[in-house]
C-alpha cells in the first residue's frame, strides 16, 4: 500500500506539472514548427483592404520573421471574396490570406473555403468576440463611426451629434459618401434592431432622407474620401472606414475629426487562411504575431485605427487618437460574431447592396 501510496503521488507530481506548463510548452512547439515551414515556403500572399501595410508596415514581424516575405494584393472585401472565390472553383488558388471585414470571411466560411487553426493568444482576447466554429479570426475591432469631417470647414457646434442631426439640408452638396458603404443600411438595420429582428424601415428611411437631402458625392473606396475631407474638398465624409483618415491626423496633422456619438456598428477586422492556402504556415505566423499583445500595439501604432481585442495590449498612437476622439468600444456595438454570423447572410448583404446602389443610382 505505501509503494502504490508513493506510485500514485509521484504520478500526480509529473501530471500536475505537465498540465502546469503544457499550454505555454504547447504554443511553443506549434509555433516552432510553424517556423520551420514558413522557412520552407518563403512567402505570404495576403488579400485585403490593408495588405500593402502589412507587408510595409508591420516592423515587429520583420524582425521576428526576416524570412518570410510578404506579398499583398489590394482590395475591399467583395472584391477581395469574388477573387477568391473565382480562384478556388479554378483550383488555381493564389492567395495564402485574407485580411478583410467579419461579414466578409463569414461568407467564405459558410462556402467551406476557409481552414481552423488553433492560436494561443486569443485566451487573452475580450470574450465573445470570436466565432464559435474557429475559421477565422476577428483580429481587431473596426469603429464605423458615423463620420470624418474637417475641422476648419465644421465649427464644434456644428458637428452633427445625433442622428436626426446628420439629416440637416444644410449639409447639401457639402458631403460625401462610398459606393463601398453598400453593406451599411445592414449594419444600421442591426444597430437598430427590435430584439432579433432587423429594423429595415428605420435604415432605408435614414439613408433615404440623408442621400436626398444632401445629394452627396460619391467616392468609389474609403482612402481617397478621406483625403478630400483633410484637403477641404468636402465638409464631411458619412460612414467611412477610418485608417487614412486617423493616419493623417495623427502623422500629418491634418484638419480632421470624427463624428462618433452612440451608437455606430463596430465590424471585426478579420483574418483567415484560405483552404488549400500554397503557404499556410506564414499565414499561421501573421496571425499569431497580429494576436499578440506585440501585435496588436505594432498594428495600431503603424498599420491602421482599430480597437485593439487582447486585453493584454496596449494601444498604439492611431489607436489612441480614435479613442480620445469618441471611437471606442464603449459609444459603439460590439457585438457577438456568433450572432452576426447568422444575421449578415448572403441574402441579407445583397438586399442590402441593391437598394443602396439604386438609392445611387449605380448600375
Amino acid at each position: 500500500m505505501v509503494q502504490k501510496s508513493a506510485l500514485w503521488s509521484l504520478t500526480t507530481i509529473v501530471l500536475v506539472s505537465v498540465f502546469a506548463v503544457g499550454p505555454s510548452f504547447g504554443a511553443s512547439a506549434l509555433r516552432d514548427k510553424m517556423i520551420a515551414k514558413a522557412k520552407k515556403e518563403k512567402v505570404l500572399v495576403a488579400a485585403g483592404s490593408n495588405a500593402r501595410e502589412l507587408r510595409t508596415k508591420l516592423k515587429g514581424f520583420k524582425k521576428l520573421y526576416p524570412f518570410i516575405k510578404v506579398k499583398a494584393v489590394k482590395g475591399n472585401t467583395s472584391n477581395t471574396i469574388n477573387r477568391v472565390v473565382t480562384e478556388a472553383k479554378a483550383n488555381r488558388l493564389t492567395i495564402d490570406l485574407v485580411a478583410i471585414d467579419d461579414a466578409g470571411c463569414e461568407l467564405l466560411a459558410k462556402r467551406g473555403l476557409l481552414t481552423r487553426y488553433e492560436y494561443p493568444h486569443l485566451a487573452d482576447f475580450i470574450k465573445g468576440t470570436q466565432p464559435t466554429h474557429g475559421l477565422y479570426v476577428d483580429l481587431f475591432g473596426n469603429p464605423r463611426v458615423q463620420g470624418v469631417y474637417n475641422t476648419n470647414m465644421v465649427k464644434p457646434e456644428d458637428v452633427p451629434k445625433n442622428w436626426e442631426e446628420i439629416l440637416d439640408p444644410k449639409w447639401k452638396g457639402k458631403t460625401l459618401i462610398s459606393r463601398s458603404a453598400e453593406e451599411f443600411p445592414a449594419r444600421l438595420a442591426f444597430v437598430w434592431r427590435k430584439k432579433d429582428k432587423l429594423n429595415w424601415d428605420r435604415a432605408f428611411k435614414f439613408f433615404g432622407k440623408l442621400i436626398d437631402n444632401h445629394k452627396p458625392a460619391i467616392a468609389r473606396g474609403y482612402s481617397g474620401g478621406n483625403q478630400r475631407v483633410a484637403a477641404g474638398e468636402v465638409a464631411i465624409f458619412w460612414f467611412p472606414a477610418i485608417g487614412t483618415a486617423v493616419r493623417l491626423a495623427v502623422n500629418k496633422k491634418a484638419p480632421v475629426g470624427l463624428i462618433a456619438f452612440p451608437k455606430f456598428p463596430i465590424t471585426y477586422r478579420s483574418y483567415g487562411i484560405l483552404k488549400g492556402a500554397p503557404n499556410p504556415a506564414s499565414s499561421w505566423l501573421m496571425i499569431d504575431y497580429l494576436t499578440s499583445p506585440e501585435g496588436q500595439f505594432d498594428y495600431t501604432s503603424r498599420v491602421s485605427a482599430k480597437s485593439a481585442l487582447n486585453k493584454k495590449a496596449k494601444l498604439g498612437k492611431l489607436a489612441k487618437w480614435m479613442n480620445d476622439n469618441g471611437a471606442t468600444n464603449i459609444n459603439g456595438d460590439l457585438s457577438n460574431p456568433t450572432l452576426t454570423s447568422k444575421v449578415y447572410t448572403e441574402k441579407v448583404l445583397k438586399k442590402s447592396e441593391n437598394w443602396y446602389f439604386k438609392k445611387l443610382g449605380i448600375k
